[in-house]
């Protein structure tokens, strides 16, 4: 029996970003993004900053700021961060970064340095209402998913 309780509690976790319906989201910066549908961006006082939140529960807030230039030497640029942030390196399909964590204040920070069409972009996500290690775990893999769909304009 415990068992089969695991194994639906795995096949839950594992099913539970599959079904998650997105919506492009334009930004004035030049850039689009995949958002959830119950996601919607809210007014923040950080220029050339579109932040983001879940309406139907506060997991966090995730903000999102192109830099207003490009990177010339972008593998040099991200060497660089991954070293002073003893960060992991990205390299997904588009885009090229690094992904660090601080901790302000018993507050986790997630930050995302990433490169798309030689475009800097900084992102962050700061830990909501969220009880446990799977359910951040879940939601920083929601958080990747959102990331990987910036496509500069």
């Amino acid at each position: 029996m415990k068992q089969i309780l695991t194994l639906i509690i795995l096949v839950s976790f594992s099913n539970c970003g599959k079904n998650i319906k997105m919506k492009k989201f334009n930004s004035e910066y030049n850039y689009s993004v995949n958002i959830p549908e119950n996601w919607s961006e809210y007014e923040t006082d950080e220029k050339n900053t579109n932040a983001f939140f879940d309406t139907t529960q506060w997991t966090g807030n995730l903000r999102i700021t192109p830099m207003n230039y490009e990177i010339k030497n972008a593998k040099g640029f991200l060497r660089e961060i991954l070293r002073e942030e003893n960060g992991q390196n990205i390299d997904w399909k588009n885009i090229q970064g690094v992904y660090y964590v601080e901790n302000v204040k018993n507050e986790e920070i997630n930050y995302w340095c990433l490169i798309e069409k030689n475009k800097l972009y900084i992102s962050s996500f700061t830990i909501g209402n969220l009880n446990g290690k799977s359910e951040i775990e879940m939601e920083l893999k929601k958080i990747v998913e959102i990331l990987k769909s910036i496509e500069t304009k």
